[in-house]
This record gives C-alpha cells, sequence and structure tokens, in this order.
C-alpha cells in the first residue's frame, strides 16, 4: 500500500503523555474492564493530520489519506465514530459550507482503506461492533460531522448507502435544515429539517445535535420519532462555572436540552475539546476538568445516558488539549479517570460503550 509523501504525525507518542495514576488494586481493576470492556467513542477524527499543517490543503486535495487505526487501537477502543468532514475544506474557510461531494468522497476513500486492513473492519450495529471485538478488531463505524445536503432531502439516502449511520444535523452556521450554535438569530429546525428529521428516523439513522442551536436541538428532540444524541458536548452550567468564555457558551448544552435528549431516551458523549469544556484562551487542562463534566452528566442525566464522545484527533488542533488525552491512542485515561472518581465497574461498562450499544440498538437497523 502506498504511503503519503507528506509526512504525517504520529500515531502514538507524538507529544510526552501523562497517565492517569492508580493505586494496584485500581489498576488490576483497569485492566480487567479493559479486557472486558466494548470502548466507543460517539465522535473522533481519525484523519492521520501532516505535520506542518500549512501541507493540509495540499494533503486534502491528494487521494492517499492515512487512517488512524493505530491510535484507535492503542487507546483501547473497539469502535469509533469516524466524524468525516475534513476534506470539505478543500473549497471553503467554513466547515459549515462543505460541498457534499467532497464529503462523500472522504468516505468513499476512507471505506476502500478499510477494506485493505484485515485488523479494521467497518461496522454499521451494536452487533457488528460487539463483533468486533470478539474477534480482536477496531470498528470503524462510519459517521459525519454535519449533514452538508443542501436542500436535497434524497441525500440523506446516498449518505446512509454509503454507510453512515449517525449524522450531525448541522454545524456552526445556518443552513437549510436549521440553525448552528453561532447563529446570531436562533430560527429553530426548518420545514426541510423536519422532513430531514423524518427520514432519517425511517432509516435508523441516528439524529446528532452536538452543533445545533438551542431551538434547533430543542425542535428535533420534539420533532423526531427515535431518540437523539448530542455526541459531543459538555454542560454549559458546569463550563459557564469554570469560567467558560463566549465560544463555550455556544458549544456547551443548557440543562434543559440535555434532560429533554435523556428523557426522550438519548445520549451524550462527553468531549475532551477544552475550547468546549473550559474557555476558549486556554490551550492545556487537566483531566479533572473532563471527569467533572462526566460527574456533571451522571448527576444530572443518570449513569444510562452518559457516554463518551471525545472529538479527537491525530494531530495539531486550534483549541489545544487536555493533558493524559491529546489524541485517541490515549483513550484508556477516561476509564483509568472515571476509576478514580469512584464509578463502580458497571456503570464504567455503561459509559464506556454499553450505554451506545443499548441506544444504537434502539434506532438502527
Amino acid at each position: 500500500m502506498a504511503t503519503s509523501p507528506i509526512p504525517l504525525v504520529k500515531q502514538v507518542g507524538r507529544v510526552p503523555s501523562t497517565t492517569v495514576p492508580l493505586d494496584a488494586e485500581q489498576e488490576r481493576r483497569f485492566q480487567r474492564l479493559m479486557e472486558e470492556t466494548i470502548m466507543i467513542d460517539l465522535h473522533q477524527h481519525p484523519m492521520v493530520m501532516p505535520e506542518d499543517l500549512s501541507q493540509n490543503w495540499e494533503y486534502l486535495r491528494g487521494d492517499n489519506y492515512t487512517w488512524g487505526y493505530e491510535a484507535v487501537r492503542h487507546g483501547g477502543f473497539t469502535a469509533v465514530g469516524t466524524a468525516n468532514v475534513h476534506r470539505g475544506m478543500l473549497h471553503t474557510n467554513e466547515m459549515s459550507f462543505i460541498r457534499f461531494p467532497d464529503l462523500l468522497d472522504e468516505i468513499s476513500m476512507m471505506l476502500s482503506d478499510i477494506e485493505r486492513h484485515d485488523e479494521v473492519v467497518k461496522v454499521s450495529n451494536a452487533e457488528q461492533i460487539e463483533a468486533a471485538k470478539q474477534e480482536g478488531k477496531v470498528g470503524f463505524f462510519p459517521t459525519v460531522e454535519h449533514l452538508a445536503i443542501g436542500n436535497e432531502l434524497q441525500r440523506v439516502d446516498v449518505l446512509y448507502n454509503a454507510g453512515i449511520r449517525l449524522a450531525g444535523l448541522t454545524y456552526r452556521r445556518r443552513s437549510y435544515i436549521g440553525d448552528g450554535h453561532v447563529e446570531r438569530n436562533d430560527g429553530g429546525l426548518s420545514l426541510f429539517g423536519i422532513e430531514v428529521v423524518q427520514r432519517m428516523n425511517e432509516l435508523g439513522m441516528v439524529v446528532d445535535l452536538s452543533h445545533a442551536s438551542f431551538r434547533t436541538a430543542m425542535d428535533a428532540i420534539e420533532f423526531s420519532q427515535a431518540p437523539v444524541a448530542f455526541t459531543h458536548d459538555g454542560s454549559h452550567t458546569l463550563g459557564q462555572q469554570q469560567g467558560g468564555g463566549e465560544y463555550a457558551a455556544g458549544r456547551l448544552r443548557k440543562d434543559e436540552e440535555l434532560v429533554a435528549c435523556a428523557q426522550k431516551g438519548g445520549i451524550v458523549g462527553v468531549t475532551i475539546q477544552p475550547s468546549v469544556i473550559r474557555s476558549w484562551g486556554i490551550s492545556e487542562l487537566s483531566i479533572e476538568s473532563l471527569l467533572d463534566h462526566y460527574d456533571y452528566m451522571v448527576k444530572l442525566l443518570g449513569t444510562d445516558h452518559v457516554a463518551i464522545g471525545t472529538d479527537s484527533s491525530i494531530g495539531v488542533t486550534s483549541s489545544g488539549s487536555i493533558s493524559g488525552l491529546e489524541s485517541p491512542a490515549e483513550g484508556k485515561n477516561i476509564i483509568r479517570g472515571l476509576i478514580t472518581r469512584g464509578y463502580s465497574d458497571a456503570d464504567i461498562v455503561k459509559i464506556a460503550g454499553g450505554n451506545a450499544l443499548a441506544f444504537f440498538r434502539r434506532i438502527m437497523r
């Protein structure tokens, strides 16, 4: 298989890492849990990025991407949602406005690459994820950051046929579907957006509201016939208490939204992004800030509605990192951190992947 002519970042050990310390008994628990647990990340960006981000456009323009199978496996994940979006930046500086053909190209290239690796398998439902665990394979679960479909409803079916089983409804800006989380006037879900939600329900595709505006999210929860998800978010209440800035305030979810999602049978994935869980100006945080959001979500929603949704990347990000969770390769630190917070084995198994599996079974065909 050909390798990229552009130097890419190391998948494991790119920067010095911190391992969450455990005592001897906790370490034995951790080892046992990692053997037993099906660990799922609802939202990840496993495309490996260039060492020099000035070469990113050249890399995206090419046809030889590298995917982070090594990083995902090293992080302990059984399956990861792939959050495809990056190739769309070839023709826009605003991710809200990526072109559908570019998105479809990226998905197709990823799936083609998966077929050439025996240790990786495409997964589309809970049963296939469980099979990947039994076979010792890494499961790539095709998802998209947002529905870049314009005003063409049939493109939802095209994405479904391409393997997509979970999709963000909107991104930052306004689309034909509804408003994203930075729009200055929150108009909520459009009539077309209601049709999109209904079509996703019919197909068995998860509606992800992570970047929806408040009104769009609440509308989607109301109109969806199936449970919905916030796959990579944090608590607005906690974020503001911790000094969250203006950007964080737009991305963090209010208690009203989170509770409505859970009451619908939905799920909330907790992100590792410092720009979401704290404030825009902070480039690095301790994992304790992340664990605070897990604690808050569990207290608010109950253990059955909380999951992992890192929004992590393999390469430099504009929003910094959490020490010990710089990339998917360090995912095991989430389990270690939950152990230090006193969660039971049963609750850790649920949060790490059990809740995601149960959620998928309720929705996917």
